[in-house]
């Protein structure tokens, strides 16, 4: 829950200056540099964490349903800002995940763990 609601905080630090409901311009540093939705990522974490601490098995329940409806929220932002955006998005899409930030291994990071011989 504590982690959820940091990464909130982070998320909106970074996009304090502009105006989430009709942006000027794609917030991509901070969290955004991870994923696409950080603010989404991490109500999610703090939906989770609060059911757990209540030991409340129907708040828990209930993540899957309020994400499939956040998923289907995502989608329709996904599309505007593709329509606004159109060379920037596509880019952006293509560097950072929707969701959950690629692991990246150091130097290694892009390479095959095994290359070929």
């Amino acid at each position: 829950m504590a982690a959820g609601g940091a990464i909130v905080t982070w998320a909106w630090l970074a996009a304090r200056n502009t105006r989430l409901a009709r942006p000027d311009a794609l917030v991509t540093a901070g969290p955004y540099s991870l994923s696409r939705n950080p603010m989404y990522v991490d109500w999610a974490l703090a939906h989770l964490g609060i059911g757990l601490l209540r030991d409340d098995a129907w708040t828990v329940a209930a993540l899957p349903v309020a994400s499939g409806a956040v998923h289907r929220g995502v989608l329709r932002e996904e599309a505007i800002l593709a329509a606004s955006f159109p060379a920037e998005f596509s880019q952006y899409r293509l560097s950072v995940p929707r969701y959950v930030p690629r692991l990246r291994l150091g130097s290694r990071a892009g390479r095959p763990l095994h290359p070929r011989r």
